[in-house]
């Protein structure tokens, strides 16, 4: 007989995080943040032809955006670069999840 044990990484959204997601339900963002984090290299896209971080195309929606992907364990630099930080993927993962329920409930 074999035994098969599996690991469950687990990772839960910070109230901060919470309340960023109720935002950007409410600014009909969702979509467009699920596409981001949906991304191969999750945040690669975001430097734009001038250097400069671009996402949206209102200023508060992107800063909305950075601040709850900066939540999950990664921080943006000026030139779009990424650096991880604290076990990302697990917390990356789990926005990656609530997004996809969210933008399908809301859809």
């Amino acid at each position: 007989r074999f035994q098969i044990q599996t690991q469950f990484i687990s990772a839960e959204l910070t109230e901060d995080q919470l309340l960023l997601l109720l935002e950007s339900l409410e600014r009909k963002i969702v979509s467009q943040q699920l596409n981001l984090v949906r991304t191969r290299d999750t945040l690669g896209s975001f430097q734009g032809e001038t250097g400069a971080i671009v996402l949206f195309p209102h200023e508060e929606e992107q800063m909305l955006t950075i601040a709850l992907v900066e939540l999950s364990g990664v921080q943006l630099q000026e030139d779009g670069s990424v650096i991880p930080r604290d076990q990302p993927f697990e917390a990356v993962a789990a926005l990656f999840v609530v997004l996809y329920a969210l933008n399908f409930l809301s859809g």
